[in-house]
């Protein structure tokens, strides 16, 4: 634009006037090309920023599995917040390589780290579980001297001793063994014992509280490896059977733990006697470790074990044969997902690079949750914990058999089920759903849904026992796939929000969702014996499908 500014007095001549405008002519250009370039690039650079952002958000269509990871006394402050962040919401702390002050300083350390976060994070409350490991049934090793593995040499002798002042320094002459005691009187001269993977030995000798073997096959020993003695399973009457999980029991009790891990499952009337003493007297939740290799060579009775339990643990997948391997995908799984049993794994991994050499595994596609720990290459956490997985095509379903496709169709118990069987194929960002019957808000992890699934816990004016189911709730949801547990109260919630709304917001400010995404949202509700509900005799679903709009007052755009 241009201004022309002539001052001076009127001249009598146009030539003088003209001349005299042409020396105090000058020009004023608002906006110049080169300023007027640079903000046309950046605009052109945020809205390619932002298409590219649309496109990889449309591709990375994923389903979320749960995460828990294993915490010791070497995991710092920071790794806790960042497992945290990334969405670990179970910790496993290992009451049987930990001593008692050393339990006590990790579960204090973390609870302190989860407090912090939580006022960090004001919207929702965390529920966080916590699962310790007992001893079980299992004879293990104490810990070796230094925590340092032992070789042991054809025709040398070692002894196994009750003395607990050996428990945390073993040597390669003289080893405690936990749980010893309970097995030591059906010990006979003679018997085989079998030291972990490698080392074989024969007892030569047995006195009042030792038994001496002399080592036939050689081999490696570590701190905590389990001990194969002859008939361990049945060796013990089941009178004796509280006696070896009552004192860790009381211990998870009084660290107020939700979930206790049995390893190395071998009998089933000791997991029956330790299943009655959880109903009657305690509150957990069980998961268990099946010795497949036993189980498979000794044909235990698996479907009455997973029975038993609450979840099954899967530890050596990768490690495995092939023939065990195809005894876990044909059997165990199937068996798992048949008694509604959600399924844990443990993915080998030690390098974040790592997760590329699994991503595409079959064994991803059919668990729960995946369990990490501290890789002992690097020292640190491999967080990948993304925990996020590819999507397969959701479009193609294979049918094994006619008579799997015929259970599908006439399983169609209540409008819950083909809701839920419905949505399962549809294309959505997110999936909010408020309910107050538990079976259908943990029928959701049962179904191959490719989105994360908000599950809104508000515990608004209730007492305290119905607090305490509801945060239970929450915890055992952390377990399941797809399923986010989302507990806010009242003051949590000050634009006084219904519970769908609330998970809406929620998503939109944690950058789970953004305007444009496909929603759907459910209102689930059941007549109850006291108060009842909308609806008569069956469950009543309020079901709504739309577009999530742009923020009322306004939405900051991202990518300026």
């Amino acid at each position: 634009m241009e201004f022309t500014n002539a001052a001076g007095d009127q001249a009598t001549s146009l030539d003088s006037q003209e001349e005299e405008n042409n020396e105090r002519e000058f020009k004023v250009l608002l906006n110049d090309n080169q300023n007027f370039m640079k903000r046309l690039e950046e605009f052109k650079k945020a809205c390619d920023e932002h298409e590219r952002h649309a496109r990889k958000r449309c591709k990375r269509r994923y389903y979320n599995i749960g995460l828990m990871a294993r915490i010791v006394m070497e995991t710092t402050d920071d790794e806790l917040k960042s497992l945290l962040k990334n969405g670990a919401r179970t910790f496993l702390i290992d009451t049987v390589t930990c001593r008692r002050n050393e339990f006590e300083q990790i579960l204090i350390r973390a609870k302190t780290i989860i407090d912090e976060l939580q006022a960090e994070e004001p919207r929702i409350r965390l529920p966080i579980g916590i699962a310790l490991q007992l001893q079980g049934d299992c004879c293990r090793i104490g810990r070796l001297r230094n925590n340092c593995s032992v070789l042991l040499h054809r025709s040398a002798v070692m002894t196994l001793t009750l003395d607990e002042s050996y428990r945390y320094s073993s040597y390669r002459e003289i080893a405690y063994v936990l749980n010893l005691k309970y097995y030591f009187k059906a010990l006979k001269l003679g018997d085989v014992l079998l030291l972990g993977n490698e080392v074989k030995g024969k007892i030569v000798k047995k006195l009042k509280n030792n038994a001496t073997i002399i080592i036939e096959d050689a081999g490696i020993i570590n701190s905590y490896e389990y001990i194969e003695l002859p008939n361990q399973c049945y060796a013990l009457p089941n009178e004796t059977f509280p006696d070896l999980f009552m004192d860790d029991l009381q211990l998870a009790a009084q660290a107020k733990a939700d979930f206790i891990v049995l390893p190395c499952i071998r009998c089933k009337p000791f997991l029956r006697t330790l299943r009655a003493s959880l109903k009657d007297e305690f509150d957990f939740k069980l998961i268990g470790t099946i010795d497949l290799q036993f189980a498979c060579s000794k044909m235990l009775d698996l479907m009455g074990i997973v029975k038993l339990l609450d979840y099954v643990w899967i530890q050596d997948m990768f490690s495995a044969t092939a023939s065990m391997q195809k005894h876990i995908f044909n059997d165990l799984i199937p068996l798992a997902k048949c008694l509604r049993k959600p399924i844990i794994g443990t993915i080998p991994l030690e390098r974040c690079n790592d997760f590329k050499r699994f991503e595409n595994h079959d064994f991803l596609w059919r668990i729960d949750t995946m369990f990490i720990q501290k890789s002992p290459w690097c020292n640190k956490y491999p967080l990948i914990v993304k925990k996020l997985l590819p999507l397969k095509d959701f479009h193609r379903a294979v049918v094994e058999n006619t008579m799997a496709l015929k259970n599908i169709l006439s399983s169609y118990q209540s409008i819950v089920n083909f809701i839920i069987r419905t949505i399962s194929s549809v294309e959505c960002q997110a999936i909010v759903v408020h309910s107050k019957c538990e079976t259908a808000a943990v029928a959701f992890g049962r179904v191959e849904i490719y989105c994360p699934v908000l599950m809104m816990l508000p515990f608004d004016d209730m007492e305290e026992k119905e607090f305490q189911c509801k945060l239970k709730l929450a915890k055992v949801l952390n377990l399941r796939r797809n399923l986010r547990g989302i507990l806010y109260a009242k003051d949590m919630n000050p634009n006084n929000l219904c519970p769908v709304e609330y998970g809406i917001e929620y998503g939109r400010c944690s950058g789970l969702l953004e305007t444009g995404d496909f929603v759907i949202t459910l209102d689930v509700c059941k007549e109850n014996e006291d108060d009842v509900e909308f609806g008569v005799i069956e469950d009543v679903v309020i079901l709504r499908a739309f577009y999530l709009p742009p923020a009322p007052i306004a939405e900051k755009f991202k990518y300026a």
